[in-house]
């Protein structure tokens, strides 16, 4: 069996006709923006777990520094609320991105 490249992806969809290529785009552009949605939430979720703990945003905890005292939990959580803003976002730009060229209602 002969491994698929996303060239070879391209050359077949560009292959179709222009309403195919728009019809199979919207609909993998809602999916997408279902998955994004939720990855979304969990990321707020997330970081509003560590805005609670912590009576601060990580805009604020970064303005005033890690306290001295700081201890290891502390530094853990420090660097998974970096990750979850981070992943809040990128998904934030997708939805952007993706919400411009999509039909589904509520997107972008």
């Amino acid at each position: 069996m002969k491994a698929t490249t996303v060239s070879d992806v391209v050359d077949v969809f560009l292959a179709l006709p222009q309403e195919e290529q728009e019809e199979i785009f919207q609909i993998g552009a809602a999916f997408r923006l279902v998955d994004l949605r939720k990855q979304l939430a969990l990321a707020e979720e997330n970081i509003g777990r560590f805005e609670a703990r912590y009576g601060m945003t990580l805009d604020e905890l970064e303005n005033q520094g890690l306290p001295e005292d700081a201890d290891y939990q502390m530094h853990e959580d420090y660097v998974e609320w970096h990750y979850w803003v981070n992943v809040r976002d990128r998904t934030r730009q997708m939805l952007n991105v993706l919400g411009k060229f999509s039909r589904v209602p509520g997107a972008g």
